[in-house]
């Protein structure tokens, strides 16, 4: 016999302290570790909450457990009935709707597939050289004696040029999706206020734009990935279903905005945490110094202690039973995937940097079949970024003004992370 889980009767994260934020999510799991109950939590708003480790998997790995679809996200642009005119930010919605982060089967499989097609190791490999360009250029304009904020100089600068340059921007169309990016960050507020809705539209149609633009310059170039996305796009034969299965991207524009959110904004943010944590870690920064060979490992470290996403949200598709409890369908589910890294059954003492630490179990990226296809990036530009930071002989500290994250986000993001810059004389 299986329990209905009774997931008002659990307590909230408020409950436990968190309200969103890096400071605030470290103070949360250490008081929400400290026992082995609750197992569950919920949000103010009666979601459930998934946060310990062994639970993320087991529901990370559940087919009845699919991504959370469009139509479930904006409710009323879907209904029947509804009207034609765009409601405040719905132009978010317009871009979101072709992420694979919305799409359930049949359609999820080869939509990710495609994008994997892009963005896969191999693939990202051969991508090296352009990041390593980019990166090389926006470090060497850095002065010997500079203090400087990494995040805005140095990640921002990088991601935003790399991307840039592979999807065949302007300068002034890097500089305009630039501005695009960092207006996404209000997406990830606790609270958003109507400035911030305004914002997003606005931000939101631009980045859609220049995306759209990209793709018919690279399709027009003959660009072999612009073109492999259109052959494959045509591919994707599904009626649209806002409640399910999602809604099959237009165009080869659509799948590059919808699925870049995380390139533009979240691997800026992968970069600059890495940074932090090895500055707040001397003899790791030491460690990978002397023997380069050693930044995987240090990348991975660092982003388990300071993952860029918090929580995700999933949907459940069926019933999904499991332990004599059932979820039914229909209920969202807040995954907090940076919790499963801070998890100390899995990972003792988990507020410690630990090079030598077992890499299997990492939840930074997710797990399973909706796991991201866009770590392999995310990853080598961090890397990238450091080494040639290395390469150029730049020393860099901390300056005694202390960092500051952004409080009540459901992203782990620097606000500023200010360094001092030495370069060899």
């Amino acid at each position: 016999m299986t329990t209905r889980l009774d997931i008002q009767s659990l307590p909230t994260t408020a409950d436990l302290g968190f309200s969103g934020g890096r400071d605030n999510f470290r103070a949360f799991c250490r008081q929400v570790f400290r026992t082995k109950e609750p197992r569950f939590l919920r949000t103010p708003g009666d979601q459930l909450v998934v946060f310990r480790h062994a639970d993320l998997m087991l529901f990370g790995t559940a087919p009845e457990v699919g991504n959370l679809p469009i139509g479930r996200m904006y409710p009323d642009r879907f209904r029947e009935g509804a009207s034609p005119e765009r409601s405040p930010g719905w132009e978010i919605g317009e871009v979101i709707g072709s992420q694979v982060f919305t799409f359930n089967p049949p359609l999820h499989g080869p939509a990710r597939r495609m994008l994997l097609n892009w963005l896969g190791p191999k693939q990202v490999g051969r991508m090296e050289d352009l990041a390593r360009s980019v990166a090389r250029h926006v470090v060497g304009k850095i002065g010997n004696g500079e203090t400087i904020d990494l995040v805005s100089t140095v990640a921002d600068a990088v991601v935003v040029g790399f991307w840039s340059r592979l999807l065949h921007l302007t300068e002034q169309e890097e500089a305009a999706i630039g501005r695009c990016a960092h207006e996404m960050t209000r997406l990830f507020h606790a609270n958003r206020s109507q400035e911030d809705v305004a914002a997003l539209g606005k931000a939101f149609a631009e980045y859609a734009r220049l995306l759209d633009l990209a793709a018919t310059r690279g399709l027009e170039k003959g660009d072999p990935a612009m073109l492999d996305i259109a052959a494959r796009l045509k591919e994707l034969d599904f009626p649209d279903d806002p409640d399910e299965v999602g809604l099959v991207p237009k165009s080869v524009g659509a799948v590059l905005a919808g699925n870049l959110v995380d390139g533009f904004h979240t691997a800026a943010l992968a970069a600059a945490n890495t940074f932090h944590a090895l500055l707040e870690n001397p003899e790791a920064m030491a460690t990978v110094r002397g023997a380069p060979e050693t930044l995987p490992r240090a990348i991975a470290e660092a982003l388990r202690l300071e993952p860029p996403v918090l929580t995700l949200s999933r949907y459940v598709l069926r019933d999904f039973h499991f332990d004599g409890l059932v979820v039914p369908a229909g209920n969202t589910i807040t995954m907090m995937w940076a919790a499963g890294n801070h998890d100390p059954s899995v990972f003792p003492d988990p507020e410690r940097f630990d090079m030598s630490r077992p890499q299997a179990g990492l939840t930074t990226f997710g797990s399973g079949i909706h796991i991201c296809p866009g770590r392999y990036a995310g990853v080598m530009l961090t890397r990238v970024m450091l080494e040639e930071f290395f390469a150029q002989g730049l020393d860099f500290r901390n300056t005694g003004t202390p960092a500051q994250w952004i409080p009540d986000h459901f992203m782990n993001q620097l606000r500023t992370l200010p360094i001092g810059i030495s370069r060899p004389q």
